[in-house]
């Protein structure tokens, strides 16, 4: 069972955190979001007090799982749905198997990768097959802390690096890795789901291939990768205009 948090009132909304970070970074979210919808955050497996998936178990499915069993503990017959950065594709995948129990899903931040990243994550992958020790090196120390800095902030300075870092350094490497590796299979770019969806988009985000126009699912703020906790307020609003369609 999958550990979790409810705060608010409303419409339930199952929020799927990103990389390392569970309840927190949903912090400056929170009291935007909690007025109108009943907020379900869940801690991924090995994040903070879920358990982490046996040796061998593909992560992404486990994920899901756990999801689904969540909804099924707390009674709703449905629920929308956010994800966040590498969330995002728990997300998704979690709505292409249940989207008979999803409204709408809204992926925030996505991890839509162009082939020179997936490439690159397939190359670290397969040096990791016989270096491991290589993988952990690059996930520790100053090395994930640049990455946090560079991918997350754009090298900006800003307090919400360094508790990203101490949060995410302090977790289990194999969760690191079992979250990266769910991004290295097959089209890393187009998200698919049978239900109503959105795009939130960061207008500085450096990690996904953003599109140059926008689009009929596509949502743009003013933001890094970092925006649920710097562009909280844009996060929010594209939030609630997005979920009050169907209303």
């Amino acid at each position: 069972m999958l550990n979790y948090r409810i705060e608010g009132n409303g419409r339930p909304l199952l929020l799927v955190h990103g990389f390392g970070i569970s309840f927190n970074i949903w912090q400056n979210l929170l009291p935007l979001l909690r007025p109108h919808f009943k907020l379900i955050m869940p801690e991924l497996p090995g994040i903070g007090q879920s358990p982490m998936t046996l040796h061998g178990q593909d992560y992404l499915c486990a994920s899901v799982d756990g999801l689904e069993e969540l909804r099924r503990v707390l009674g709703f017959d449905s629920w929308d749905v956010l994800g966040y950065s590498t969330g995002s594709r728990i997300a998704e995948a979690y709505v292409q198997r249940y989207s008979r129990h999803v409204q709408r899903a809204v992926f925030l931040c996505p991890m839509a990768l162009d082939i020179f990243k997936v490439m690159g994550l397939r190359f670290g992958f397969w040096m990791d097959g016989f270096l491991p020790a290589i993988g952990t090196w690059l996930l520790r120390g100053p090395r994930l802390k640049f990455f946090i800095s560079l991918f997350g902030f754009n090298l900006k300075p800003d307090p919400h690096a360094d508790e990203w870092y101490m949060q995410i350094d302090a977790l289990p490497v194999r969760v690191l890795k079992e979250t990266l590796k769910m991004l290295i299979r097959g089209e890393a770019r187009t998200f698919t789901v049978p239900v109503p969806f959105s795009i939130i988009w960061g207008d500085e985000d450096i990690i996904p291939v953003t599109p140059s126009k926008r689009g009929p699912h596509d949502y743009f703020i003013h933001a890094n990768h970092a925006a649920p906790v710097v562009a909280a307020d844009e996060v929010a609003g594209a939030v609630l205009s997005i979920l009050s369609q169907d209303s």
